[in-house]
Formats: C-alpha cells, sequence, structure tokens
C-alpha cells in the first residue's frame, strides 16, 4: 500500500507530473502549445521543452502510415 503524502513537497512534484502527462496528451491529440497553455496553465517554455520532443516524425511520414 502507498505511502500518504506528508510534504507540499510531494504534493507539488505530484502536481507537476499530473501536468506534464496532460500536455503529453494534448500535444498527441495535436493542440497547440498556445492552446495547452490556456488548458493546463504554467509556463510556455515548459510546454515547449516537453511538446518539441513529440514531434520527431515528419507529416509525410505520419500519412504514409509509417
Amino acid at each position: 500500500m502507498a505511502k500518504p503524502m506528508d510534504s507540499s513537497a510531494d504534493a507539488r512534484r505530484l502536481t507537476d507530473l499530473v501536468r506534464d502527462l496532460i500536455i503529453v496528451q494534448l500535444g498527441l491529440a495535436g493542440i497547440g502549445q498556445r492552446e495547452i497553455r490556456s488548458i493546463v496553465g504554467g509556463d510556455i517554455n515548459r510546454i515547449n521543452r516537453i511538446v518539441r520532443h513529440l514531434r520527431t516524425r515528419s507529416r509525410k511520414a505520419l500519412k504514409k502510415g509509417d
């Protein structure tokens, strides 16, 4: 069984993790970075650092079905 969170640092880490997961899912769905920022909030630089890793393949490759 998981131990209960007892510090605000643990709660902050968990909040950041959930925010990052939401950013990843919205990025995979093709939502723009500014729109992600309006949904999730936070720093646009953080969103950019996460989303830029999701778009490594070109659009042509995606259309071909690779």
